[in-house]
């Protein structure tokens, strides 16, 4: 992507120092919500904030009545799948960050488009996620336009050029829990578990579904059952329970 001299660089400088002084994921979602209104026109927005295992378990808000997230969330609750689910399979692409751009004149107009696009009266959305230490999606946002403009190039350069950078941001939030959650109690060379195996029991003491685990790793389902059955049998325990208990002496 090319960049030209329309890039306020003075401006993506301060809004970076702003974005990295909050010391909260969403105080941090929150600034990077109103710094991007100083670099990209949009009316509306949302933030979802999401687990280990694609679960919204939060969200923010900006100039949208709650009653349309309830409407969102409650319609992909009940579809195992969907263009615009939250949890779809997307993963970290480090070398091309994930940024698209939806005109929604020009979407089908399946039972989701009419009912809640067209009755927010949204014309474009510009969405990208965030992700943690494991590639895996934790913060969604949506940038939404009303007005019938699409977003300019000038405005998805900016995004594009800052992504890489919230990202890594972002990551910290998750770099903090890990230290907290990971088990450094137990010295791991003692456990006769292969790094595979060490790698996937610190995940599953951070909550994560073998699913998640699967999807995070690049590895098939069984694969991943076979490691849990592996470290269990090491580990001399039958549950994700007893393996903390047995990793936290």
């Amino acid at each position: 992507m090319e960049y030209n001299m329309n890039i306020p660089w003075e401006k993506i400088y301060d809004f970076i120092l702003s974005c990295s002084s909050a010391h909260e994921l969403k105080a941090f979602s929150i600034k990077v919500l109103t710094g991007l209104q100083n670099l990209c026109q949009f009316d509306q927005s949302l933030v979802y904030f999401l687990d280990g295992n694609r679960k919204v378990t939060n969200q923010y808000l900006m100039n949208i009545d709650k009653q349309w997230s309830s409407l969102y969330l409650e319609y992909y609750s009940k579809t195992d799948s969907g263009r615009y689910r939250l949890d779809k399979d997307l993963r970290e692409k480090p070398e091309k960050p994930t940024i698209s751009i939806i005109s929604w004149e020009k979407e089908p107009s399946a039972e989701f488009v009419p009912e809640y696009i067209h009755s927010r009266g949204i014309k474009y959305s510009l969405g990208f996620p965030l992700f943690d230490l494991n590639g895996m999606p934790r913060t969604v946002f949506s940038l939404d336009k009303t007005k019938n403009e699409n977003f300019k190039d000038d405005e998805c350069n900016i995004v594009y050029l800052l992504l890489p950078i919230l990202n890594n941001l972002h990551k910290n939030f998750f770099s903090q829990q890990t230290s907290r959650k990971t088990i450094n109690q137990t010295p791991w060379e003692t456990t006769n578990l292969t790094p595979r195996e060490v790698e996937i029991a610190n995940m599953l003491c951070q909550g994560l579904t073998p699913e998640t685990i699967s999807k995070s790793l690049y590895i098939s389902k069984s694969t991943t059952y076979k490691h849990i059955s592996n470290i269990y049998k090491k580990m001399q325990v039958s549950s994700k329970q007893e393996l903390i208990l047995r990793l936290m002496g």
